[in-house]
């Protein structure tokens, strides 16, 4: 009897016990880079400034910059409207600690190939870091009009 009780336990506790191994910083850069552009299309700027930030952990948490908040809603402008899909990761910048995550923005017509930092903030997790404004187009312009540069093909002379 105490040889099924003991073989019972231990089936038991089997089927109870889930070994999981942690390998690097929680959730995948891309996962987090798609969470911020889904709070871009929410029009979240809380969320945002929760997944924003440096590798001491979210802005709106740090309060660092001073000025987080405005440098949020300017990357919301920047980045808002239209469609957006992860790409893929640059190999060239990967380290342990940073990735940098093309993100395709399309808007009227126009399609941009946008990176995104992300580092992993003490806490283990990661955070949008830095993002190319630059690469998505001046806000409410669409693409080849007045005032909008050509886009880059490379050196020039």
């Amino acid at each position: 009897m105490r040889f099924w009780l003991l073989i019972g336990s231990v089936a038991a506790a089997a089927c109870s016990t889930k070994v999981v191994e942690q390998v690097g910083p929680v959730g995948a850069p891309a996962a987090v880079a798609a969470k911020f552009m889904q709070a871009v299309t929410d029009s979240n700027v809380a969320q945002l400034g929760e997944l924003w930030g440096t590798s001491s952990g979210p802005a709106a948490t740090t309060g660092k910059p001073a000025n987080w908040a405005q440098r949020v809603s300017v990357i919301h402008a920047y980045l808002k409207g239209g469609t957006h899909r992860i790409v893929g990761e640059d190999p060239g910048v990967a380290r342990a600690d940073r990735r940098r995550i093309i993100v395709e923005i399309s808007r009227e017509g126009c399609v941009k190939n946008v990176p995104f930092t992300m580092v992993v903030t003490k806490q283990g997790s990661w955070i949008v870091n830095a993002i190319d404004l630059n690469a998505a187009g001046v806000p409410g312009r669409p693409c080849g009009s007045p005032g909008t540069p050509p886009p880059s093909r490379g050196f020039t002379r």
